[in-house]
């Protein structure tokens, strides 16, 4: 008896120690068009410096978390999630992408997750908690 009160309290904690998952409704918040208006080096200085506004690239969250391009495609080089406010977020496209044939011309280093926060209306991103971050306004 005692080794099935164990093992009860084992799954039980295997199963509240499982990861929140966004909703869609919870990324609402970071759904739309951004374009880059300043990067945070990585490194001990944490001082965000300026991008010309002619350099600043855009990018769109779609509503199922989707990352496309300026032209509406599918971003190159993109993750399968996204964390925000602390949980994650996994990618499932809820709608057939376009192919993008630049992407194809890209070669991609790994990084399958983006850590986003909102500040002051702005969008921080942090692509595999590398340390630099990249600040976007919403266009």
């Amino acid at each position: 008896m005692k080794n099935v009160g164990w093992v009860f309290f084992l799954v039980l904690g295997v199963f509240s120690c499982k990861e929140k998952q966004l909703t869609p409704e919870e990324i609402q918040p970071l759904v739309g068009k951004w374009k880059l208006d300043a990067i945070e080096p990585a490194g001990d200085v944490r001082k965000w410096e300026s991008v010309a506004s002619k350099d600043g690239y855009v990018f769109e969250i779609r509503y199922d978390g989707v990352i496309l391009d300026a032209n509406g495609l599918p971003a190159c080089c993109v993750p399968s999630y996204l964390v925000y406010q602390g949980n994650k977020f996994t990618i499932e496209p809820k709608e057939k992408l376009a192919p993008n044939p630049s992407c194809a011309l890209v070669l991609c280093m790994a990084c399958d997750t983006w850590y986003l926060e909102l500040e002051n209306g702005q969008l921080i991103t942090n692509a595999c908690n590398s340390g630099g971050r990249n600040r976007f306004t919403r266009l």
